[in-house]
């Protein structure tokens, strides 16, 4: 019954989105630069202003932000934390992917925005549905190729018929291993976990930063308190990854038992 299921969800996730019925109605953009995988800056073919889009339903892996995240990627890096290795891997996988996909259409995009962010000093921000020139969503095909998780926390946002197909698309993926699925139990974690995750490790890199620039602490100890932390921090991910591989716990307990844990650990 099981291979059953699998192959019904996995012939209905391979099926194509149709273009919605305002495709026709949606402005044109042109692509200026790609950030991520769920991110590119475009200008209306009408205008000069530019504009950042991210894309609405869906969370890709992270890639390196490098500024204010200097440290904290440049200390995982000399650890060799895999976690960051395979956020980054893939995130990089998911730009390049988006990248192919906008010039396959002439750098050009129909967005349907949803949402809009002000932000002092910075272009504005919108979310939206992002469509090829020839109608396909975007979304949908970063997500059924493994590139992409739904992003649970706004997709009560989105019309029925597309959540539907990306729910669809994300189990086709996840029980054929495309992407990120290929390492879903071993070193991958979402998106929002890594971020929640990066953020609690800058938070601790600037507390021992400030022990450290006031003299209490050594450069030598500076390093050894956030090594220690590192280690606890993958014993905790090693065990519950291990829990969810051996069937113990589903995908969202795994989730929240490591955001658990983990806040356990840096409020310590």
């Amino acid at each position: 019954m099981k291979e059953i299921i699998n192959n019904i969800l996995t012939h209905l996730g391979q099926v194509q989105l149709p273009p919605p019925s305002y495709f026709d109605s949606l402005q044109t953009y042109t692509v200026k630069k790609v950030s991520d995988a769920d991110t590119f800056n475009v200008v209306a073919n009408d205008s000069d202003a530019e504009m950042t889009v991210r894309f609405v339903y869906i969370d890709t892996p992270e890639t390196p932000k490098g500024w204010g995240d200097s440290k904290v990627e440049k200390m995982n890096r000399k650890y060799e934390n895999q976690i960051y290795r395979s956020q980054f891997e893939w995130g990089e996988k998911g730009k390049n992917r988006l990248q192919e996909l906008v010039e396959k259409s002439g750098n050009q995009v129909k967005v349907k925005v949803t949402g809009e962010e002000k932000r002092a000093g910075r272009s504005p921000r919108c979310f939206g549905e992002v469509y090829l020139l020839d109608g396909t969503f975007v979304q949908h095909v970063l997500v059924q190729e493994g590139l992409a998780r739904i992003y649970y926390d706004y997709i009560s946002e989105c019309p029925r018929e597309i959540a539907i197909m990306l729910f669809l698309a994300e189990a086709d993926a996840e029980i054929n291993q495309r992407g990120i699925w290929q390492e879903f139990q071993s070193e991958f974690i979402s998106p929002w976990l890594f971020r929640s995750l990066k953020k609690k490790q800058n938070n601790f890199l600037k507390d021992i930063g400030r022990e450290l620039k006031g003299g209490s602490i050594t450069e030598a100890e500076f390093e050894t308190k956030f090594e220690s932390k590192l280690k606890q921090q993958n014993e905790i991910l090693s065990t519950v990854f291990a829990e969810l591989k051996n069937g113990l716990i589903t995908q969202p307990k795994f989730e929240d038992k490591c955001k658990e844990e983990l806040n356990n650990l840096f409020a310590e």
